[in-house]
Order: structure tokens, then C-alpha cells, then sequence
């Protein structure tokens, strides 16, 4: 097959339409829910991994962060239609008022939530949300013991939060909070409570809409201890009926749940059917059914049969489903079209191989890692292993969010087998002579994980490099990012927020693993730069000093770019209120179907 490299026009034209697509994508077409007689909504949606802990701020996954957002609820949350993303009151009845110092917040909960009814609460009745659940939350999360991964998110931030953490970790395990306290969280009363920043900070809120933030109650984290993480009490809009680490997951409604549908969206939403509901109570669904399919083609068969209600088309698929116009924008061929709705729009994701600085080989030979990159060629990766549904990332922010290559106008590395060869034998191994065989890590043992790892083995072939694959589950592949056990692993970061700086976090110096830089990479200039930017408003200022930052992380190679890629899912016409959401990836509390009425009971004989 021959390679080739995507016209720019065609890059050009996948992003202005796929943005365009982030505004409206199509509901169901306005229709009224049907009223069923006895029968339940039951949404079944596949889940591709396992979770692995649903422990608010012990998780760091995906696969669980998809469960937690349906199970618990966050102080401030992303508003479901709005476009470009922003954030919205969630427990809160709105959005928390900055006093006149511009460093502190008032948060005032709504009142009448409950937790879910619950063993760990007096006579299994849920109890009421109060401001010393929240206060608690945040301490919890902030606990040196508990939180080992995303405290980043809030590091540095609240006054008062990073000494209570460096205390929680002299005192151990089971610390009393209550003994503890810290200056910049307030008690005002049952209901409100204020947040003490250490600085302006146009990012201080975005983490309270983070899963690992949710709100909870300190009786169940009590009364379950470890086992919490698999018995979750929160306030959300569902609650765990059945619970399976490699089968089903079954949510089911809560009842009580206090939230209600948006009634304003982005222009283009009432046409599509996506105000019908405005205002009403959530959630919709009586249950949400998540069946563990780690392979895609035979939950690609479930869906064609209606035992799933919503799909992202592989790539195997992608050709006999769907095709690229010259635009570049994506379709659903006219028979599938017929049958289901579909969405297209860049993920706010960057997928790239990171490199542990740690290891003999990789690590401290700079011109080796620069070799490697030279050698790939990402453009013909896209285009012939992703059908062309990705963007080349030239920085490690995605392009949609502002501070990529669209503001600075930075460009990454090009396939260079030339340079590639002269970097080798740069490195130590002219023509790979010497070169051991060098391991890549993959998060997945599927068909698309290992024809993947085929193309970049034969490209690195091309060039002297011999590579393996180990493919592992994605616990095990978490825990050998964790421990720094491995070479070469091929990894990937979606959004917390909407913001570069979440991004670039992933190879700060103090976020080394067990946090976000996997690769522990650490570079002054480069940090210098970070903290510099971490607290500024998005400009031009800001944007050169992004592309300083990004020319580090070339010239390094702690990680090496690959791609932006594009959800192109598909679901059936029974569906409602479908409207992707790149941070809000299960909006389970929102979506409702078309129940297919139930048989009338039989009348009575006369």
C-alpha cells in the first residue's frame, strides 16, 4: 500500500468542520420520548477496559472516571450543550462568587440533596449534603495517603491545602481531618463555604468539576474502608445495582437525584431536537447497562443487532460504514445512515509514546529518542491505521484547544529516514549496529493495539531499529507507568479542563511519576516556563511562551507526538439528547430513548 502524507488542505478542512460539528451535533429530531406502560429505559453502552477503582480521587483512569461521573456529582460541572466548553453549577445552586480580594470564592450548595440510601448511613436512609461533606472531600483529596495521582490538579493552589498535605503524610494512614485545619477552607454555614486561593488564578475552578473531586460521605469511607472503592455512595444520578469488575455494570436511577436538563444550548440546538427536554428532572434512563467488550468487532455485531445503543466505529468497520469527504468532513454511508445517527469532532486527547528517562538505554541518550522520531511517519499512521480520523499534533496540546499550533504555529517533527539514521549512528548504533531491541509498551492487547504496533516496528525496521511489543491489560499497564517499569510506552492524556496548561503539566519536573509525567522528565528552563504560564490568561504573551516550552520538548524527547484523534461514533434513532461532549464522555444523566411501549395488561373477564 503506498504511503502517503495528508494534504494540509484536508487537515485544514477536517478541523474548521469538525469544530463546526462541536456546536450541533444532531439529536433525534425533536421527537417526545414515548411513555412506556410498565417497561424500563435501559441504555447499554460497552465498556472497552476495565475500571480499576471507583475511589473519587484514588482513580486516575478513564474506564473509571466513566462510572464516577454517573455515580457521584461535582461541585461545578461542564454545562452539556454549551459550546466552546464552560462550566456550570453542579451541587452547587450556582456559580461560586469571587470576592473582592479576587483570591476567594463562596460556594453555596443546593439544599434538599441526599445521598443515595446506604447501609453506612443511620437506618440506611440517605442523609442531606452539607458544606462539611465538601470541606471533607477536598481534605480527602488532598491527603498524602489517599491521593497519590491527581493532586497536581489542586497542588499549589488553595492556602493553607499543601502544608495540610505534607501533614497528613507525617501523621500516616486514618488521619482525623477535623485536627487538621486549613486556612484557606471556611465553614460558613450548613449550606455555603469558602475557598481561599493563593493567588488570581483564571484556572481555580476547573478542577472542582474533576471525577476525582466528586463530593462524598465521610460514613461510608469509614464503615467500608478499603472495600469503598468498590462500594460507592454518592449524590449522582445513578447508583450501582449490579457490580462487575469483567461483566456488567448496571446503573440504576436514583430516584431523588436533584439535577434538571439544560434549558438554553449553543445555536442550532432547539432545531435539533435538543431543548425538547429543557428543565426536566434527570436522569431519563431507568438503567444503564455496561457489558466489558474489550474487542471492537463484536460489539460492532451487538450494535448491528440493537443490544448496544451507542458505538465508536473501529477502523476495520470504518471503510464499509463510513467514508471521508474531500473536505474532510465525515458521513455515514447511505444504508447506515438510514439506520443511525452519527457525530464526528476532535477529542481534546493527545496520543504519544513516552519515553522513561529512567531506563539505561533510552534514557539518557537524547540523539537515540530524536533518531526514533525522525523515523515515524504520523501523517501515514492516520491515514492508513486510522482511517484518517486523527490530527498530526505538532505540540502536545490538542488542536482545539487554544495554545496548539493554530496560535503558535509551531510544527514537530516530519519522517526523516535520512536523519533518522544520522541520529542514530549520532546515538552510538550506525545502522542500528549494537542497538538492543528495544520494548514498546501497549495499553491493550487488541487487533488495533497490535496492527498498530506493526506499522511503527516496520517503519523503525526501515531504519536500523529493532522493536517488540508487550501488550497488557490496562491495569498492568498502569502500574508499570506507576513504577517507571518500562521503556518505551505507548500512552495518551485526555483534558481535565480545557486548558494547554493541562497538557504541558504531563512533563513538568514535581508532576514525575506516580503523577501525570510518566517519563520523569525534568528540565528548569522547561519548568521555569510552565510556572510562568500556569496562571496566565490565553494571548499572545502566553502563546510564545508555549512554543518556547514546545521547542524543549522537541529538542528532548520525553515524550514523541503522534496524534488528536476524532471520535466518530455512532448511535440508534431511539436515542435522544445525543450531543458528544469531549468532557463529559458518558452524559448517561442526560440522554433519554424512546421506551417501546409495553403490552396492556389483560382485561378481566366479563
Amino acid at each position: 500500500m503506498r504511503r502517503t502524507s495528508i494534504d494540509p488542505r484536508t487537515t485544514l478542512g477536517i478541523l474548521l468542520g469538525l469544530l463546526g460539528a462541536l456546536t450541533v451535533l444532531a439529536g433525534c429530531g425533536g421527537e417526545e420520548p414515548a411513555t412506556p406502560g410498565n417497561g424500563k429505559k435501559i441504555f447499554t453502552d460497552a465498556r472497552r477496559s476495565a475500571h480499576k477503582s471507583l475511589d473519587p480521587p484514588r482513580q486516575f483512569d478513564g474506564a473509571s472516571a466513566e462510572i464516577i461521573m454517573n455515580v457521584y456529582d461535582t461541585l461545578v460541572e461542564y454545562d452539556y450543550l454549551a459550546r466552546p466548553y464552560r462550566l456550570a453549577p453542579g451541587l452547587l445552586e450556582s456559580m461560586p462568587e469571587k470576592g473582592p480580594d479576587g483570591r476567594s470564592y463562596t460556594f453555596r450548595l443546593k439544599q434538599g440533596v441526599r445521598f443515595h440510601d446506604d447501609d453506612c448511613f443511620e437506618g440506611g436512609v440517605g442523609r442531606e449534603l452539607t458544606a462539611d461533606d465538601a470541606i471533607y472531600s477536598i481534605k480527602r483529596f488532598a491527603d498524602a495517603n489517599v491521593n497519590l495521582k491527581s493532586w497536581v490538579l489542586l497542588a499549589g493552589f488553595v492556602t493553607g491545602l499543601d502544608e495540610f498535605r505534607e501533614k497528613t503524610r507525617e501523621l500516616g494512614k486514618g488521619v482525623d481531618y477535623d485536627t487538621l485545619e486549613v486556612p484557606g477552607l471556611r465553614k460558613l454555614d450548613d449550606y455555603s463555604f469558602e475557598v481561599e486561593f493563593t493567588r488570581e488564578n483564571p484556572l481555580a475552578l476547573f478542577p472542582f468539576a474533576m471525577t476525582s473531586m466528586a463530593i462524598l460521605p465521610r460514613e461510608a469511607v469509614e464503615k467500608y474502608g478499603e472495600d469503598f472503592a468498590s462500594h460507592p455512595v454518592g449524590t449522582g444520578p445513578f447508583r450501582i445495582k449490579q457490580f462487575s469488575f469483567r461483566g456488567t455494570m448496571i446503573l440504576e436511577k436514583n430516584p431523588n437525584y436533584h439535577g434538571t436538563y439544560p434549558s438554553e444550548g449553543a445555536p442550532g440546538d432547539a432545531e435539533a431536537g435538543l431543548l425538547a427536554a429543557a428543565g426536566q428532572r434527570l436522569p431519563f434512563l431507568d438503567e444503564v447497562h455496561m457489558p466489558l467488550i474489550e474487542e471492537p468487532q463484536p460489539a460492532m455485531l451487538k450494535f448491528k443487532k440493537g443490544e448496544l445503543d451507542w458505538i465508536g466505529i473501529d477502523k476495520d468497520n470504518f471503510p464499509n460504514m463510513a467514508y471521508q469527504d474531500e473536505e474532510g468532513r465525515f458521513h455515514l454511508k447511505e444504508e447506515f445512515a438510514e439506520k443511525y445517527h452519527h457525530y464526528a469532532a476532535p477529542r481534546l486527547t493527545a496520543e504519544y509514546f513516552s519515553f522513561n528517562l529512567q531506563d539505561p538505554l533510552v534514557g539518557p541518550n537524547r540523539a537515540l529518542r530524536q533518531a526514533i522520531a525522525y523515523a515515524v511517519d504520523t501523517p501515514a499512521f492516520i491515514e492508513l491505521i486510522l482511517n484518517g480520523r486523527a490530527l498530526p499534533l505538532q505540540t502536545i496540546v490538542p488542536q482545539p484547544i487554544a495554545g496548539s499550533e493554530r496560535d503558535t504555529g509551531f510544527q514537530y517533527y516530519r519522517r526523516d529516514p535520512e536523519m533518522a539514521r544520522k541520529k542514530l549512528a549520532e546515538a552510538g548504533y550506525p545502522n542500528g549496529e549494537g542497538l538492543p531491541e528495544l520494548v514498546f509498551e501497549y495499553r491493550a492487547a487488541t487487533k488495533d493495539a497490535r496492527q498498530g504496533f506493526e506499522f511503527i516496528r516496520n517503519e523503525l525496521a526501515e531504519v536500523g531499529i529493532r522493536a517488540k511489543a508487550s501488550f497488557n491489560t490496562f491495569s498492568a499497564f498502569l502500574k508499570k507507568l506507576e513504577s517507571s517499569n518500562f521503556q518505551i510506552a505507548s500512552a495518551g492524556w485526555q483534558a481535565d479542563y480545557p486548558d494547554a496548561e493541562n497538557f504541558f503539566q504531563l512533563v513538568y519536573g514535581p508532576n514525575r511519576t506516580p503523577g501525570p509525567n510518566s517519563s520523569t522528565f525534568s528540565n528548569e528552563e522547561f519548568d521555569a516556563l510552565y510556572e510562568r504560564t500556569r496562571y496566565m490568561e490565553n494571548g499572545p504573551e502566553r502563546f510564545a511562551l508555549f512554543a518556547e516550552m514546545a521547542q524543549i520538548m522537541k529538542d528532548e524527547v520525553p515524550l514523541l507526538l503522534r496524534f488528536n484523534s476524532i471520535a466518530f461514533g455512532i448511535y440508534q434513532k431511539d436515542v435522544l439528547n445525543m450531543k458528544r461532549h469531549m468532557l463529559i464522555d458518558k452524559p448517561y444523566k442526560f440522554l433519554d430513548k424512546k421506551a417501546e411501549a409495553m403490552p396492556a395488561a389483560e382485561a378481566p373477564a366479563p
